[in-house]
């Protein structure tokens, strides 16, 4: 959902498709009511608080190589193909953008920015908060405070909205919801769809220029938290399916890979299909979709029988072994 996210947005977000653009817009609101608060909610699913202070600088230590490597490898990636692409890139980025990652992230690595802070800032909370009732109050302070009266500092707020999602993973797994979530997933499924499909009607009435802001939501905001409900009742009925359900387990365990590769693969694949003078929206998302996928996945391929070369995804695999 994130490839294909990311291929509709970026057909939109060129500005040539003028007579599809209500409904590229449309497609891409529908996957970003999803995909990332499902991804911060499966992070705090398996998060593991802190015990006590002397466990705290192995775990920052960790989290930071486990996902710092990955974020610089993606961030020079991402400059370098800019560069390159020059003036056929949406959002070109310079040298100072670069150098100031430690800030402010490039591309799709913002995700392992946001969640290295917030395993820092919670798993620091996590010595003196130790119920997950009252994490989720917290939490559901913070996001109101996000939705309402968003703070400028981008990190700041980016902890206060995303750290919502993040706990209520933690919240459905450390209370057994999840199970009755699972047992129940007709009535949540049609309940979540039956809303959804009412929200996305009151928005397209709103004559929307973009999809919802990850930073800055507003009232909107509210709808997020309902895709991660339909998310953890839907995705284990997928494991009855054996092909589905044994393709994605396998896949979803190199998961960080796919979602660095498939960004600078699909912005290539559009530059490429526009240059070359096609103009078919549908030819651009089915080439998109299928290159960012399976280009995702001969990387990842590659990757495996190329020594040493996961170590930008899995840099602990050998810190660990040395």
């Amino acid at each position: 959902m994130v490839v294909f996210g990311h291929v509709v947005l970026g057909l939109f977000e060129s500005n040539r498709f003028e007579s599809s653009e209500m409904m590229l817009l449309f497609i891409t609101q529908i996957l970003y009511l999803y995909h990332i608060p499902v991804f911060f909610a499966l992070s705090g699913f398996f998060f593991k608080p802190i015990s006590d202070g002397s466990h705290l600088w192995t775990y920052i230590k960790q989290k930071t190589i486990a996902l710092g490597i990955p974020y610089l490898f993606y961030s020079i990636i991402q400059f370098t193909l800019q560069t390159i692409g020059g003036a056929s890139v949406r959002n070109a980025a310079s040298l100072s953008d670069l150098f100031n990652i430690y800030q402010t992230p490039l591309g799709v690595s913002w995700y392992l920015y946001v969640l290295w802070w917030l395993y820092l800032v919670l798993g620091i909370l996590s010595l003196w908060i130790k119920k997950a009732e009252q994490w989720m109050l917290v939490v559901i302070v913070a996001f109101i405070l996000a939705m309402f009266f968003p703070v400028k500092v981008y990190i700041v707020q980016k902890l206060l909205l995303w750290a919502f999602f993040f706990i209520l993973g933690y919240w459905l797994r450390q209370s057994g919801l999840y199970k009755i979530l699972e047992e129940k997933w007709k009535v949540v499924s049609v309940v979540s769809i039956a809303i959804i499909s009412v929200f996305m009607v009151f928005w397209q009435m709103s004559n929307p220029e973009f999809y919802i802001s990850y930073d800055t939501p507003g009232a909107w905001g509210l709808i997020f938290p309902l895709s991660v409900f339909l998310a953890f009742a839907v995705y284990p009925i997928l494991n009855k399916f054996d092909s589905i359900g044994n393709y994605f387990r396998k896949i979803g365990k190199d998961s960080i890979v796919i979602y660095l590769l498939h960004a600078p693969i699909v912005s290539v694949t559009r530059i490429i299909l526009l240059k070359l003078g096609v103009d078919n929206v549908i030819i651009h998302v089915v080439i998109g979709l299928l290159a960012g996928w399976y280009g995702s996945l001969l990387g990842l391929y590659l990757m495996k029988r190329i020594p040493y070369c996961d170590f930008v995804f899995y840099p602990l695999k050998y810190l660990k072994k040395k």
